[in-house]
Order: structure tokens, then C-alpha cells, then sequence
């Protein structure tokens, strides 16, 4: 069989040579095209998450003739709250007790007065003090809590911290509202402009998740009615839960930020 070996050699040469005309076309054509449009947008999400862990510090405070009476009377409130605590589901592990008790105070030999030219303050009534710390987790049972507490004269809860058990879950949220926006606008933006959403060039978590915790002291005298007043106002009289005339409880949330900045190309 005989081959023309020229003809295919030319044939071969057409192509090859129609190969580096189109490349090179192309290549020029490329280089005639408008620069591409690149879009850079933030991207912001906000989640409200309601906490569900708490930190209370409760104090009893008794006062009376004796420093041993008072102790003694302390020691059974003490003891008693403990119990209805353990009563409601609270493991002992999350229940920490702390006392302090003032000096008490008597008076000097006049003698002993002269040569301090001072008369030192008598404390007639000795009182002793104990601070109980409890972590709830979950949160379900403070309104409980509360309600014990109130039941003793001479108990009050002097700060609340509350907290979020998963707060990681909160963070991937915010992140996920922060990506939604991104693209959202990229889109109106494009829509707007009559233009397609292209590649995703760049994305960068320039704002990690911030909680913003929500500590709530409450107190009693001046600071507790300017609590009470600041919650009226804010129009959640019917959220507030009275007791003791000293504890104020409602729900808490804690705001989680997450933002993008996002890089388009638009063509």
C-alpha cells in the first residue's frame, strides 16, 4: 500500500498551524476584554442566644445579741437553704460556701481609753455573714431558686451571671447569617447593575463571634429600685418576677457577631 507521506505531512502542518492560529486569537482577544470587576462586600450576622447556665451568689446574713447566737442561727440557715437547694436537683459539687463575719468591737478599760485618746466603736449587735455560690446548668430551675431564697428573711441574692453552655453552636450561626448576607448583596448588586455573580475570590472572617455576657447584680435599697425602674422602663414589666423584695429575674440573651468581607467578580 502506498502512502503519500508529503500530503500528510502538509496535512499535519495545516493543523498545527491552526492550533497556534487559534491560541494566539485567543489569547489576543483575552487581552482586548475590559479588566475584569471585582465587588467587595462585609457580610454581617447577629444571633440572640438565650443563655442557659447561671452563677448565684447568695448571701445570709445574721445579727444578734451574741456573736455565738449569731453564728449559731446562721449556721441553720445556712444549712437549711443548702438542703432545699440539694432538694431541687442542685449537686452538693455546685454549691460553695464562703463565710465572712465583721470584728466585733468592745469597749476598752478607761485606762486603756486615756492612752488612746480614742474611744473604739462598740458593735451591739455582732452579725455573721455567708456567701453561698451556686452554678445552675441547665438554667431551668432558678425561678425555684428564687423562690427558696425568698422564704428566709435574712437570705438575699447579691449577683446572678448568666452564661452559654454552647456557645460554639451560637458562633456557627452568626457565621452562617454573616455568609447569607455576603451573597445577598453581591447578588443585588450585580441585579442592579445587570451583571453575573462570578467566582468568590477572597473570603475573610475579619470579626471572630463576640458574646456579649449579661451580668445582673441585684440589691436591695437604692441600687434594687434603680434596677426595678431602668426594667419598667424598658417595657418588660411583665418579664420581671418580684421576690423578696430584693430579686429580679428575667430572661436573658446574649447577642453573638460574626461578620465576612467577601471578594466578587462580577462580568
Amino acid at each position: 500500500m502506498y502512502m503519500d507521506f508529503k500530503k500528510i505531512l502538509s496535512v499535519l502542518a495545516l493543523l498545527i498551524l491552526g492550533a497556534v492560529i487559534g491560541i494566539t486569537g485567543f489569547k489576543l482577544v483575552e487581552n482586548f476584554k475590559a479588566p475584569k470587576q471585582t465587588v467587595s462586600v462585609v457580610g454581617i450576622g447577629e444571633v440572640d442566644a438565650v443563655t442557659d447556665q447561671a452563677t448565684i451568689t447568695i448571701e445570709l446574713k445574721n445579727v444578734s445579741t451574741t456573736y455565738e447566737k449569731a453564728q449559731e442561727e446562721n449556721k441553720k440557715d445556712v444549712d437549711k437553704l443548702k438542703s432545699d437547694l440539694v432538694k431541687l436537683g442542685i449537686p452538693e459539687s455546685r454549691i460553695t460556701i464562703s463565710s465572712y463575719s465583721p470584728p466585733v468591737f468592745r469597749n476598752l478599760q478607761p485606762e486603756a481609753d486615756l492612752k488612746m485618746m480614742i474611744r473604739p466603736p462598740t458593735n451591739t449587735s455582732p452579725t455573721v455573714t455567708t456567701d453561698l455560690t451556686l452554678i445552675l446548668d441547665p438554667i431551668k430551675n432558678i425561678e425555684k431558686v428564687y423562690d427558696v431564697v425568698s422564704k428566709n428573711v435574712n437570705s438575699q441574692i447579691i449577683n446572678s451571671y448568666y452564661s452559654l453552655k454552647n456557645q460554639k453552636v451560637w458562633e456557627s450561626r452568626a457565621k452562617e447569617e454573616a455568609l447569607k448576607d455576603t451573597r445577598s448583596q453581591i447578588e443585588s448588586i450585580a441585579k442592579i447593575n445587570h451583571l453575573k455573580v462570578g467566582k468568590l475570590l477572597s473570603l475573610d472572617d475579619t470579626n471572630n463571634p463576640r458574646p456579649f455576657p449579661l451580668p445582673m447584680e441585684t440589691t436591695s435599697g437604692e441600687a434594687s429600685t434603680m434596677m426595678k425602674d431602668a426594667q419598667l422602663d424598658s417595657g418588660s414589666q411583665e418579664a420581671v418576677q418580684k421576690q423578696n423584695d430584693n430579686v429580679y429575674y428575667s430572661e436573658q440573651s446574649v447577642k453573638i457577631n460574626a461578620s465576612y468581607t467577601a471578594v466578587y467578580e462580577l462580568y
